[in-house]
């Protein structure tokens, strides 16, 4: 018996070998491709969270209240080993590496998820494949976005939801489960959706399955205290730099209008409007085939769940609580643009040129897709695996030949871009690129021009800004003080250099107006400031 063990734990060993090379693989030619065709600081928010992790070392004033008040502050943090380095930041590929590890990571236990429910090596790469070769996952994991963190912790924490179900209710996997669901509530605000969904689930399941009430809440208890930790510290954290413990309720969760750049449009939908809409993003994040595929596969996950007293179906409804979080956050606040999920949209390329915003929410999906695709790779039919093998082949196919769009691919979409911002932003950065000279600090307002701060390629401690605390309080009032240049949108009000310096006449005063076009304006100070810092 001992021989048949060590052999079959070689073999998993090999399984998860290939597995991880395999992903490994995957990530490094991505990254290649990505990276020679200058797309993987395309996004602007790649661009903000390099910036503000790169701002806790490299700032006027650098510490800890740099990670801000509304972006949950792990993908930042973990870019803290990488983003000292002037070469990882201004490529990007400091937030590169942590989200492709995050990615195979990510892969390696939805493999894992696959092998317990399919027990099958070859349905459970097939399933896999579903998220290893999806398009958008392989953009956005070279970039430095949140989202391939929270599929991470979102793939460890069913995975070992479903590892203790199976493995007769072991401690260990619970934790874990815990730990991952704590990290994920670092990471993204729909992890809330997790967590309070996840501690009523614990409590039932035990109590189901031992009839007793007090280990039920001793286990819902422990699980709760794990997996609060992290929006715990997060609280606690808003609480002692800003003063208020749901700072992010006044951006995230009150209803307001969003500005996309080309239109200004109320968020408040209804909620079947809001299901559609979410369903739609799912759709084009996702594939038409693949996400087809988990809604037919999710009626029969419950019935064979229930009817094999495995309830493998919970952690797969736990994850759909995301789904039912970005459904009443659309109701509020949260916009996403996209084309329409029509049938001529589907035979039309040209939807790839289409502006969206938001639209990667839909890629929130992707490791629940992939589980419920692994459930029907479970069943023993081999003409039902090579059938769905087949459809998910002619989804992978539009990756490469897209005259049949069976997904929207973020990649095609931005590739016409070379660098964020508007056309007068753009000009002036081309100017501050000629002119400036590394002689002084500048004054502007990183909350409009953060890409542009980012593109002129200094160092954070060159720009007096929104969080360089006393500096930028005292240069609101008095610029010349420390600022060798003002830079500012005489047009926009939520320029904040605008909003105070605008009609100053200490501007025409200590600076000469050196540049003007179409409201943006830079000064250049007459005489040394009052105050130098070496910078």
């Amino acid at each position: 018996m001992l021989p048949k063990i060590k052999l079959h734990a070689h073999k998993l060993f090999k399984e998860k070998i290939f597995v991880i090379l395999f992903l490994m693989t995957i990530s490094l030619l991505s990254l290649a491709y990505f990276v020679e065709h200058n797309q993987i600081l395309l996004v602007g928010d790649s661009l903000s969270r390099l910036n503000t992790s790169r701002k806790i070392l490299d700032n006027l004033t650098p510490g800890f209240a740099q990670l801000g008040n509304v972006w949950l502050p792990l993908p930042q943090l973990l870019m803290l080993p990488l983003i000292w380095n002037d070469y990882l930041w201004h490529t990007g590929i400091a937030g590169s590496i942590v989200n492709m590890i995050a990615y195979v990571l990510g892969g390696y236990y939805l493999f894992k998820s696959a092998r317990i429910l399919s027990k099958s090596f070859i349905a459970s790469v097939l399933a896999l494949s579903v998220y290893a070769l999806n398009i958008n996952i392989l953009y956005i994991q070279t970039t430095a976005m949140s989202e391939p963190l929270f599929l991470c912790t979102l793939s460890m924490a069913m995975y070992y939801f479903i590892a203790w179900i199976t493995l007769k209710h072991k401690m260990q996997n619970l934790i874990f489960a815990a730990l991952s669901i704590s990290a994920a509530t670092l990471i993204r605000y729909e992890a809330l959706a997790l967590l309070f969904s996840a501690i009523p689930m614990v409590f039932f399941y035990v109590w189901y399955h031992t009839k007793n009430y007090h280990h039920a809440e001793s286990n819902a208890i422990l699980f709760a205290a794990l997996a609060s930790l992290g929006f715990i510290f997060w609280t606690i954290y808003l609480t002692a730099i800003f003063g208020d413990p749901l700072y992010w309720k006044n951006y995230y969760a009150d209803a307001h209008a969003s500005d996309t750049g080309e239109k200004v449009f109320a968020q408040s939908k209804p909620f079947l409007s809001a299901i559609w809409i979410y369903l739609t993003s799912v759709v084009w994040m996702n594939g038409l085939i693949p996400t087809l595929l988990a809604i037919i596969a999710l009626p029969l996950v419950i019935e064979k769940s229930i009817r094999k007293k495995s309830f493998h179906f919970l952690p797969v409804f736990l994850s759909l609580s995301v789904f039912a979080f970005m459904v009443l956050t659309l109701q509020r606040n949260t916009p996403i643009k996209q084309p329409d999920l029509t049938l001529a949209n589907f035979m039309n390329p040209a939807i790839f040129d289409f502006s969206e915003f938001n639209i990667r929410y839909g890629l929130l999906m992707l490791p629940v897709i992939t589980l419920l695709i692994s459930y029907l790779f479970s069943f023993k039919s081999s003409i039902l695996r090579v059938f769905i093998f087949a459809l998910l082949l002619v989804q992978f196919s539009t990756y490469y030949y897209p005259g049949l769009v069976l997904i929207f691919q973020l990649p095609i979409n931005i590739a016409g871009e070379e660098m964020q911002g508007s056309e007068k932003q753009l000009a002036m950065l081309k100017w501050m690129k000629k002119n400036y000279k590394n002689d002084g600090l500048i004054m502007i307002s990183a909350l409009k021009h953060d890409p542009q701060m980012f593109q002129l390629g200094v160092d954070y401690s060159t720009y007096i800004h929104e969080g360089t605390d006393r500096y930028w309080k005292e240069a609101t009032a008095n610029p010349q003080k420390y600022a060798n240049w003002v830079v500012f949108d005489s047009d926009n009000d939520g320029d904040q250099v605008t909003k105070f310096l605008k009609d100053s006449p200490l501007l025409d005063m200590y600076y000469n107006r050196v540049y003007e076009n179409k409201g943006m304006l830079v000064y250049k100070i007459k005489t040394k400031p009052d105050i130098i810092i070496k910078n």
